[in-house]
């Protein structure tokens, strides 16, 4: 009976103690769904993205419902309630927005987001066809220029002078050295020629003239004699040529003459007055135009030189200064025919009064 008796409280005590973590067990699934929930009310509170996966019930689910603790059920009624606040409060103010004809600003994460950018055709780079040149450029001194037969190049030659001061202080000019080119360049006419009055300044640094040059040079009237014949009915090319022709003592027709000094896009734009044009130093313009470099500091001028870089010019704005020149003449022409007509007129209406 004894054995019995122990059994059976043995069996009692086992009993109740798996009764006891059974609870234990259930007490903590309860705890762990309150705080569950608490977290889910949270985060609807606060308009967070992560919403409960399931809103269904226990009931709704056909699982049976479980009864929870008291605290719980005041957590969760505390939880429901204050969601419902907050949901008839962004209903109301969705409402008002929606009443109201003002704008309200956009949510921060609409405010950052990039607009979708619109397909545009991209543009392809032009196309350059022309070659780029192999040669520097700045060593170039023959310009590439359009084909002309050779009785074309035999209507053009370039002309420059040196000349020496004489007179007090030097500052009247004397010729004393001409060098005339032919349109490749060639040398046709070279000489230095002697000077009837005293010299007072030979302009070595710039003429590159010295007292023996000229001692045995040419006479000058020979000299301007064999110039005229060179140059007569041909196109003459040069710098400045006002001051050649002046030392040489000689004119040449206006549609004949190429002065480099002279031509307009050749020029450059006074400082004091815009709309005046200046002549540029030809230097200048045959380091720009031609990349030459003559005339440089502290060597001596040559005329054969700076005729051949007044005919590179020339021949780098031959088409269109031709087309100006033709222009020049065309309406020069126009004009000396009209003065022709009046004054014919007006004699013929003076002899008429004559007569009557």
């Amino acid at each position: 009976m004894t054995n019995e008796i122990s059994q059976r409280t043995t069996s009692v005590t086992e009993g109740k103690g798996a009764n006891s973590a059974r609870s234990r067990r259930r007490q903590r699934r309860k705890d762990m769904r309150g705080n569950a929930d608490e977290n889910n009310a949270l985060e609807v509170r606060k308009g967070g993205k992560n919403k409960p996966r399931n809103n269904k019930s226990n009931s709704q689910r056909g699982k049976p419902t479980r009864r929870t603790s008291f605290s719980s059920e005041k957590t969760l009624q505390s939880d429901c309630s204050s969601v419902t606040a907050s949901l008839s409060d962004d209903s109301s103010s969705s409402l008002s927005a929606t009443s109201s004809p003002t704008r309200t600003s956009k949510p921060q994460h609409e405010k950052t987001a990039k607009q979708p950018q619109k397909w545009r055709k991209k543009r392809l780079p032009k196309r350059n066809n022309k070659k780029k040149s192999t040669h520097n450029t700045a060593a170039a001194t023959i310009v590439a220029v359009e084909k002309i037969t050779e009785e074309e190049k035999a209507r053009f030659v370039a002309l420059d002078c040196e000349m020496v001061g004489v007179g007090p202080h030097g500052e009247q000019s004397a010729l004393a050295r001409v060098s005339i080119v032919n349109w490749d360049g060639d040398v046709i006419f070279d000489t230095f020629v002697k000077v009837d009055e005293p010299v007072t300044d030979y302009r070595t640094f710039v003429s590159g003239v010295r007292e023996a040059d000229i001692e045995y040079g040419m006479d000058f009237d020979e000299c301007r004699e064999r110039v005229k014949d060179i140059l007569e009915d041909r196109i003459i090319v040069g710098h400045a040529l006002k001051n050649d022709f002046h030392a040489l003592d000689m004119t040449h027709p206006w549609h004949q003459i190429r002065d480099t000094a002279r031509y307009e896009h050749f020029m450059k734009k006074s400082k004091t007055c815009p709309e005046m044009l200046l002549p540029k130093k030809l230097k200048v313009l045959a380091k720009d135009k031609l990349g030459m470099l003559i005339q440089e500091e502290g060597k001596e001028h040559c005329s054969v030189e700076d005729a051949t870089a007044a005919m590179e010019l020339y021949k780098k704005a031959r088409r269109k200064w031709e087309l100006a020149v033709e222009w020049k003449m065309k309406k020069t022409a126009e004009i000396v025919t009209l003065q022709a007509e009046e004054t014919h007129e007006f004699y013929s209406s003076c002899e008429e009064s004559v007569s009557q």
